[in-house]
C-alpha cells in the first residue's frame, strides 16, 4: 500500500477519535488474547469476541461502545479502506447491535438489502483478520465486495 492515502470522510484528530485509536492499538496488539466466532444468520452475522485477560476485556468493550457512537454518528474510521467508507456510507441501510457479555462483546449485524449482505460479511472476515493477525492486518485494505470500487 502506498504511503499516501486518500480519507474519503476526513483524518480525525480530535480527543474522541484519538481515544478510539488507542483501544483500537491496543486491540491489535494483544490480539493474541482475542478469540472471535461468527454464526452467520439470514441477513447478517452474530459475532462474539472474547477475552481471559479481564482488562483486555473492558478495553475490548470501550472499543465497541465507541465504534458504536461513531457509527451513530457517521464519525468514519479508518475511511482510506474502501469497506469501512462503504460501511459509514450505507449505514442507514446496515443495522449494528452490540451487547457486552462477561468475557467480552457480542455483535449482530444485518441489513434488508441482499447487495450490502456482501458488506457485512467482508467486514466479518477483516475483524476475523485483526483477531488473526494483529497489526500485520490493519495496515492493508480489507476484502471487499465485487460491486465495491
Amino acid at each position: 500500500m502506498s504511503e499516501h492515502r486518500h480519507y474519503r470522510h476526513g483524518h480525525g484528530s480530535d480527543a474522541e477519535h484519538l481515544q478510539d485509536q488507542a483501544l483500537f492499538a491496543q486491540l491489535l496488539e494483544q490480539h493474541d488474547e482475542l478469540a472471535r466466532e461468527t454464526r452467520f444468520v439470514e441477513n447478517g452475522v452474530m459475532a462474539r469476541t472474547t477475552s481471559t485477560n479481564p482488562e483486555l476485556v473492558k478495553v475490548l468493550q470501550a472499543h465497541v461502545d465507541g465504534m458504536e457512537k461513531r457509527f451513530g454518528k457517521g464519525r468514519a474510521i479508518r475511511s482510506w479502506d474502501p469497506l469501512f467508507a462503504a460501511l459509514f456510507e450505507y449505514r442507514d441501510q446496515i443495522t449494528m447491535e452490540y451487547f457486552h457479555c462477561e468475557d467480552g462483546v457480542e455483535a449482530l449485524l444485518t441489513t434488508d438489502d441482499p447487495k450490502l449482505l456482501a458488506l457485512i460479511h467482508c467486514h466479518d472476515q477483516t475483524l476475523h483478520n485483526f483477531v488473526e493477525r494483529g497489526g500485520d492486518a490493519s495496515r492493508h485494505e480489507s476484502p471487499k465486495p465485487d460491486w465495491l470500487d
